[in-house]
């Protein structure tokens, strides 16, 4: 009897060599949090993956998360190398890449296992990747691609698998539910942002937008696009996790723009309440630019109760650069309809971008102030807009000059690996600890004192607390004394 061709579907290492703990989200965003572990995303585009290869009984398939476990590159060998697989899948960003590396060559060394790497990096720079020592190169949106590679097509004849082009977009009513057996998707429930627990799910892929900083737009998927799926196939995963779960409060959409089809939220929202599961809380990653007060309380009486939107900056001059459109008018709008239905908004925000400098970022600070203050926001995130290799963001810094760096850890959102003649790395960095004081400010309006501190150390202890509190003084110096 033949046996069957063993996979691997490894998510990136947990920590570095120094014990940094790393968050992993390779089509959107990866960083370091340091010594603490923080949250962990569900390695979505891997699950679907896993459950496609599971559907071939010729393959022995096996899903695992370094990330989630905290394992450096030398534990991950060690705890899986018994597997002994034939192929070992990996998607990595730019952050962890040499890590990841180091412990799929292991494998390869040890059993002559042929790695295939996918994601933000590997999509960026295919050619170094295979120069050092990766076998396939899978590029963009790669799961279809990779289910070709594993099951025996020859490479050559396999779109998406470098160097042929780029495969077109999949379609998402051929998906199944993602992987839910080696891994479970009730470990990621802690993912900042969500107030209760809440299990990321995928009910729509793409983005109609064009920013040039964004890794899924622009790395995975290569063009706009918006894709839904049907609503029925939806609830049915709902159910499935309700039933498997009764533990978890609800559901967290954490897709590009949610509410990009206004015909698709009212439906999947109609759908909800038609099978009794509005008693969940839902959270959904949306654009501001789609909304009514019609959808706002529809979704508000189908269980939503907070909403996330991109606003990123205040400044037209800086938004002109990002290639994103910005009406701070419209915004303010929709965030009073927000308000007045009882929905609560989570807004993202990013200095640094192109065409930026510290006045046209200080009207960004001025606007979170603004929205804060009247209670038009319920909480928000902020960081240094990284260029991302892969993205026209990263092309036009690096045509320019202007980039500082190529140690890959450093593009972690947290840090400006770039500055302009008019606009230096310390003046991009300052806004980060004005905006956390924002930040610090809103949670003590809301809760008070005693309880912001309490939130704090319950999530992280009394010694991380400690640590950033300590950091956060530092930091905040600096930046008021620049």
């Amino acid at each position: 009897m033949k046996s069957r061709t063993k996979v691997l579907i490894a998510n990136s290492v947990g920590k570095d060599d120094d014990g940094n703990h790393y968050i992993l989200f390779p089509s959107r965003w990866s960083t370091c949090v340091g010594k603490t572990k923080s949250f962990n995303f569900y390695p979505y585009e891997l699950g679907y993956l896993s459950s496609m290869l599971k559907q071939n009984k010729d393959l022995e398939v096996k899903m695992v998360d370094g990330n989630y476990e905290e394992l450096t590159a030398e534990e991950y060998f060690e705890k899986y190398k018994k597997f002994m697989p034939d192929y070992l899948v990996v998607e990595t960003s730019s952050v962890v890449y040499k890590y990841d590396l180091r412990f799929a060559l292991k494998f390869k060394e040890k059993y002559g296992t042929k790695i295939i790497f996918c994601g933000q990096h590997p999509t960026a720079f295919p050619k170094e990747v295979l120069a050092d020592g990766v076998d396939y190169v899978a590029t963009g949106e790669y799961e279809p691609a990779v289910v070709k590679l594993v099951s025996g097509e020859k490479p050559k004849t396999i779109d998406g698998i470098y160097p042929n082009p780029v495969k077109e977009l999949l379609d998402v009513h051929t998906l199944p539910f993602p992987e839910d057996d080696d891994i479970s998707r009730m470990n990621y429930t802690r993912i900042g942002g969500c107030d209760y627990k809440e299990i990321e799910f995928f009910a729509t892929r793409g983005c109609p937008m064009n920013c040039n900083f964004c890794v899924a737009r622009q790395t995975y998927y290569g063009k706009p696009n918006f894709r839904v799926r049907e609503v029925q196939n939806v609830i049915d995963e709902i159910k499935y996790l309700k039933n498997k779960y009764p533990e978890m409060d609800g559901i967290f959409f954490d897709e590009e723009n949610h509410n990009s089809n206004k015909k698709f939220v009212m439906e999947l929202c109609q759908a909800i309440i038609d099978n009794g599961l509005q008693d969940l809380k839902y959270d959904a990653m949306c654009g501001y630019w789609t909304f009514d007060e019609e959808m706002l309380t529809m979704m508000r009486k189908a269980g939503y109760y907070k909403i996330r939107i991109g606003i990123e900056t205040a400044s037209v001059k800086t938004a002109l650069g990002m290639v994103k459109n910005v009406n701070v008018d419209r915004i303010i709008e929709v965030l009073k309809m927000a308000k007045k239905v009882g929905m609560r908004m989570y807004a993202t925000f990013t200095f640094g971008s192109p065409d930026s400098n510290l006045t046209e970022d200080g009207k960004t600070l001025d606007l979170i102030e603004k929205l804060t203050k009247e209670g038009l926001l319920w909480d928000f995130q902020a960081s240094v807009c990284t260029p991302q290799p892969g993205t026209p963001f990263y092309n036009l810094l690096k045509s320019r000059g202007n980039l500082l760096t190529d140690d890959w850890r450093k593009y972690n959102g947290n840090t400006a690996v770039y500055e302009y003649p008019d606009y230096k790395k310390r003046d991009i960095e300052s806004n980060l600890p004005k905006a956390a004081w924002l930040y610090l400010k809103t949670r003590v309006r809301r809760r008070g004192v005693a309880e912001t501190v309490m939130e704090i150390v319950r999530r992280d202890g009394w010694n991380s607390f400690g640590v950033k509190l300590i950091a956060f003084g530092k930091a905040y110096y600096r930046a008021m004394t620049a």
